[in-house]
């Protein structure tokens, strides 16, 4: 079933980026238009901004989960034609997701921001580029895996 591959990557990728988007405008853009607003009114716009986003961010963590399962175990034969290289780049990728994951749990859970609350999400920010860069090279390494795997495992058999 091809279309399903295609509809789960697509799925994970869409996901990925409305959290790392989503992530960078709440870090980056929204604190300067909230400087021009007073106070109380910031606080108010800020709670209302806060509780969409936390919603839309646990969609997009239970999106990536499922199609990221999905992804995974149709992929996975792939995985054994260069396990040394592959296998620690996935883990990688899983590694840094499942982190990104937990910050946004973590600094979303509640009614009110935490105390270092931005600073937590610019932490974040990080982590996702980075589980970001880990999936590419993946996701390379993968595909030059599949086009000549007695290139890139080492193997002298014909």
């Amino acid at each position: 079933m091809p279309w399903l591959t295609i509809l789960s990557r697509w799925i994970h990728v869409v996901s990925a980026c409305i959290a790392l988007g989503g992530t960078f405008f709440i870090v980056v853009v929204l604190p300067v238009g909230f400087k021009i607003l007073p106070p109380d009114l910031a606080t108010e716009a800020h709670q209302k901004i806060r509780r969409v986003f936390k919603m839309v961010m646990h969609s997009t963590i239970l999106l990536l989960l499922l199609s990221g399962i999905f992804n995974t175990i149709a992929a996975w034969g792939k995985y054994k034609l260069d396990p040394r290289l592959l296998h620690p780049l996935w883990g990688t990728h899983v590694l840094f997701g499942l982190i990104a994951m937990s910050i946004a749990f973590w600094v979303l859970a509640g009614r009110t921001p935490r105390k270092g609350n931005r600073m937590w999400l610019a932490l974040n920010l990080l982590v996702l580029l980075a589980t970001v860069a880990a999936a590419s090279t993946l996701k390379w390494a993968r595909d030059s895996a599949t086009a000549a795997p007695n290139a890139t495992n080492g193997s002298t058999a014909p």
